[in-house]
């Protein structure tokens, strides 16, 4: 069965989430560097972007 484009909004957010997590790294110059994780508005804009862009391709039929 497939999925509905709301369920595939939200897929993608998951994703994004995944991709932007908590990571340490460390510079060339031996400093360490802590990136920050997605926030809440931008999980929330990415799941409606993705699903007013999912609704706006055409049928397939």
């Amino acid at each position: 069965m497939s999925k509905t484009d709301k369920e595939l909004a939200v897929d993608v957010a998951k994703a994004v989430i995944e991709a932007n997590s908590v990571k340490l790294a460390i510079a060339s110059n031996n400093v360490k560097h802590q990136t920050n994780p997605v926030n809440l508005d931008s999980i929330n804009a990415i799941i409606k972007s993705v699903h007013k862009t999912l609704q706006a391709l055409p049928d397939d039929k």
